[in-house]
């Protein structure tokens, strides 16, 4: 059954729809001082451990002999993406945003040849096309993905009438593909994806440059031989579907495959797992959280980020207190441990109760509210780092976990 192609607005080309805090007005303002010194809550990221975890992810593409591709999404930063860049040995990333593709295409890291493959993550809708051939003009490569064949009707349209069949423009395109998670991608293996790939194989102006699949559903495995299984399972499901295509005469050589738990497996898995494989995407692997942590990959000394916070009231009489970060700073996403973060070197305190601007504190044992005043800076480790960290502004930045502003990164927002 077709459908008609639904007439879109477009957002201008000038990117008058994200904002960008003013760099050195903010390291003039915090570099140097102590984190106490601060006004709360604020994001500190620990650029030490950024580095040492993107090392790692580099090892894991050198062990697998695979092309490693970096998600932008959870910092949206240029300092953190050339960390990933240079420590990951990798010239390519995935956005989540038009915003972060702008932001970073047209920054240093295109013009010094560090950044060159730019991938948008997520199925895109029509009203982005002019932007999308805009940022194709400014970056080595640009792709987007299509798992629909609405989209692709779409893009037909808009392509015959803004060039024309003998334009030669090409646009590259990963087909999205769905591999058990059941969030986005096409449906594999029944008669509407069989011919949306035919028909992106076949497009004149289409540079198909392969499958990409995200197992999601790997955030559920809570030791090592599961994360193995599940990144078996999304290597199996993106090389069986790759074969199934073939034998029905369309030819797909690449696929690309990750998520940040069974990335972190394909550094423990033996290499021929991946076979057939060509590059590996990881999104949280830079900052990583109590997620990551619970899924038994990544230990409390990985994650890179802690949100900065203070004492604002205190109870004793019913063992809890008062913190000046809630909803708005931690966000609410939840974690297999329970909560809302950890108070680090207060694991056993439990923050399971937040507000929008305000958390609370309690199982605080009564020998342990001398050492908690009102006023008193802690820093509690998040649930989930990509929410977490879109809910700042900026970040302090800090080196081999200590408590003194080294930089300060500032994120792109908006769409």
């Amino acid at each position: 059954m077709s459908f008609p192609v639904i007439a879109q607005t477009t957002t201008p080309l000038l990117p008058y729809h994200f904002s960008v805090p003013d760099k050195k007005a903010l390291v003039g303002q915090y570099v140097g001082k102590s984190l106490d010194q601060v006004r709360t809550p604020r994001l500190v990221v620990d650029r030490t451990v950024v580095k040492k975890n993107c090392e790692k992810l580099g090892a894991i593409a050198q062990r697998q002999q695979v092309k490693i591709r970096v998600h932008v999404k959870t910092h949206k930063t240029i300092e953190a993406t050339a960390i990933e860049l240079d420590a990951a040995g990798t010239d390519a990333i995935i956005v989540s945003t038009l915003a972060e593709a702008y932001y970073l295409v047209q920054s240093p890291l295109v013009a010094n040849g560090q950044l060159k493959d730019v991938l948008l993550g997520l199925p895109i809708s029509p009203d982005k096309f002019d932007e999308m051939f805009a940022l194709a003009d400014q970056v080595e490569t640009f792709s987007i993905f299509i798992d629909h064949d609405q989209t692709l009707d779409a893009l037909d349209a808009y392509y015959e009438e803004k060039y024309g069949k003998a334009s030669g423009r090409r646009v590259n395109v990963f087909f999205k593909v769905e591999c058990g998670n059941g969030r986005a991608g096409a449906a594999i293996h029944n008669d509407a994806s069989l011919n949306l790939a035919r028909r992106l194989v076949n497009s004149s102006y289409i540079n198909l440059m392969g499958l990409y699949t995200h197992a999601g559903q790997s955030y559920a495995c809570r030791d090592h031989a599961s994360a193995v299984s599940f990144l078996q399972a999304e290597r199996d499901a993106a090389i069986t579907y790759r074969d199934y295509l073939s034998e029905n005469g369309i030819t797909i050589d690449k696929c690309s495959i990750g998520a940040t738990p069974t990335v972190m497996a394909a550094g423990l898995a033996d290499p021929s797992v991946l076979q057939g494989i060509t590059e590996l995407h990881a999104g949280a692997f830079a900052f990583m959280d109590r997620q990551q942590v619970a899924t038994s990959l990544a230990s409390p000394s990985d994650v890179a980020i802690t949100v900065l916070s203070r004492v604002a009231s205190r109870y004793p009489e019913r063992g809890s207190i008062l913190l000046d970060a809630g909803a708005l700073a931690f966000s609410k996403d939840p974690s297999p441990q329970g909560g809302f973060g950890d108070i680090v070197g207060r694991e056993h305190w439990k923050l399971n109760k937040i507000a929008q601007e305000h958390g609370v504190v309690t199982e605080i044992p009564a020998e342990d509210f001398a050492d908690a005043p009102v006023g008193k800076v802690f820093q509690v480790r998040p649930n989930h780092c990509c929410l977490t960290a879109a809910c700042f502004e900026f970040y302090l930045v800090v080196e081999n976990g200590g408590d003194k502003v080294v930089d300060v990164w500032v994120p792109v927002r908006g769409w």
